[in-house]
């Protein structure tokens, strides 16, 4: 098995990323958790990172987190993990901007960009300019998503907004708080305004 760094892979291709990793270092050598990438890296995900962490092995484990969101507690929940991994114990986070990790985070891996063969769908929305007007046309054009167009659009919501500067927890935690309102079958109209009137007042 070839020798690997612990690091953060920015992409959203995480397919690729899955398959390179396989071919690369063998599936029995491997952990993903979540098994599937997340829409959003919970408390769950994070306890379920430190009780592998702790399962002995003979040979080198490498721990595979991918998501498109991380929320802040459990980035927080893992930072000593991180900083002092059980041996045999490597870490790779795949995530689309590292702009969604907490820079206490970030100082504890090298970072490395892959150029995306997925683009996500373009927002017709300028998040560092809002105002009352451009969230009303949105929430407009937006409000009647289905449960998964919604999970969809508050990820890509997440993702445009890390793109211009690092996510804060507060910032994290409106986008965390959107997302499971939407996966409780929580109104378009209203998880959407919530969420960008939170946005728009935090950058008053």
């Amino acid at each position: 098995m070839s020798e690997f760094g612990s690091k953060i892979l920015i992409t959203s291709d995480f397919e690729s990323v899955k398959e390179q990793m396989i071919k690369d270092f063998g599936e029995k050598n491997l952990r993903f958790i979540p098994k599937i990438p997340a829409v959003e890296f919970l408390m769950d995900d994070a306890r379920a990172v430190e009780k592998e962490s702790y399962i002995a092995e003979n040979s080198e484990k490498i721990i595979v987190i991918m998501a498109n969101a991380f929320r802040g507690e459990a980035q927080n929940f893992l930072l000593k993990l991180f900083e002092e991994p059980p041996k045999n114990v490597k870490f790779l986070i795949v995530c689309p901007s590292k702009n969604l990790l907490l820079a206490t985070v970030r100082s504890r891996f090298i970072c490395e960009v892959l150029n995306k063969k997925k683009l996500r769908q373009a927002l017709n929305l300028d998040l560092n300019h809002l105002d009352l007007k451009k969230i009303l046309e949105f929430l407009q054009e937006n409000e009647g998503l289905d449960k998964m167009s919604l999970q969809e659009m508050v990820a890509n919501l997440a993702l445009h907004s890390s793109k211009t500067h690092a996510l804060g927890e507060k910032e994290l935690e409106f986008f965390y708080q959107a997302y499971e309102l939407a996966r409780l079958n929580g109104k378009a109209g209203v998880i959407l305004a919530t969420l960008l009137l939170n946005l728009y007042e935090s950058k008053k």
